[in-house]
């Protein structure tokens, strides 16, 4: 039996009463129950929808594969509050609001979150490790665009060249133009980041990643943008 709306309605007291187990709280999204305004994890909702409606279908991973039919029966997936106001929100609401086909708005936003096509082929291109530190849990893995969205085009939002995968603490760092690589692939960072702190947040002393030659050409975008955010005060770690 397919999911309908009252499957949903139940899956909600159903949490409720027992928690979201197996699935994780969710970092980016959140669907609101319309009775009692709460917050849950879309895709705890749906897996429990789906065993309410003996529906064996996949479930699918989070973000739009995971909304969307939650959305078609009529509930409302909000970002979670933390990002309402985020560069990230914005950005998704600018493909939400284009012209562009279904296929090509999903998997822009996929791609915005680091999810879908996008984290899965920087996946397999770095092997499912930071590229600086080596760290393999995958939960803190983050696909980072290297050229920003803001200065991209959606080719390039979508191109898996234009992306490395770092350890959350490491990519926060690098989103913001704190961090960067040598076209040798040293890490170099900005005069404000203390080498201590670049060494606790994970990231190696004389530190050097092999970069593609295509990455290479969206590095120098991000070499530019550290060097006005550093004001040209940098050193390598």
């Amino acid at each position: 039996m397919a999911v309908v709306s009252k499957h949903v309605r139940e899956a909600f007291e159903v949490i409720r009463k027992n928690g979201i187990a197996p699935n994780g709280v969710s970092r980016k999204w959140d669907i609101i129950d319309p009775q009692t305004h709460e917050r849950f994890p879309p895709k705890a909702v749906l897996r429990v929808a789906k065993e309410l409606a003996r529906d064996a279908s996949y479930t699918g991973g989070g973000g739009p594969p995971t909304n969307d039919p939650l959305r078609a029966l009529g509930f409302e997936i909000l970002l979670k509050h933390e990002f309402e106001e985020s560069d990230e929100a914005r950005d998704i609401e600018g493909v939400m609001a284009s012209n562009l086909d279904e296929t090509t708005r999903r998997r822009l936003v996929n791609a915005r979150l680091g999810q879908g096509g996008f984290r899965a082929a920087l996946l397999e291109m770095w092997e499912e490790q930071c590229a600086i530190s080596g760290c393999d849990i995958g939960a803190v893995l983050r696909a980072s665009h290297v050229k920003a969205w803001r200065h991209s085009d959606n080719r390039e939002r979508l191109d898996p060249d234009n992306g490395i995968l770092l350890a959350a603490s490491i990519d926060a760092l690098f989103d913001k133009h704190l961090i960067t690589f040598k076209e040798n692939g040293r890490v170099r960072a900005a005069a404000s980041i203390p080498a201590s702190a670049l060494a606790e947040l994970g990231v190696p002393k004389r530190t050097t990643v092999k970069i593609g030659k295509r990455t290479q050409f969206y590095m120098t975008h991000h070499r530019a943008e550290f060097e006005r955010v550093s004001e040209g005060r940098s050193y390598d770690v």
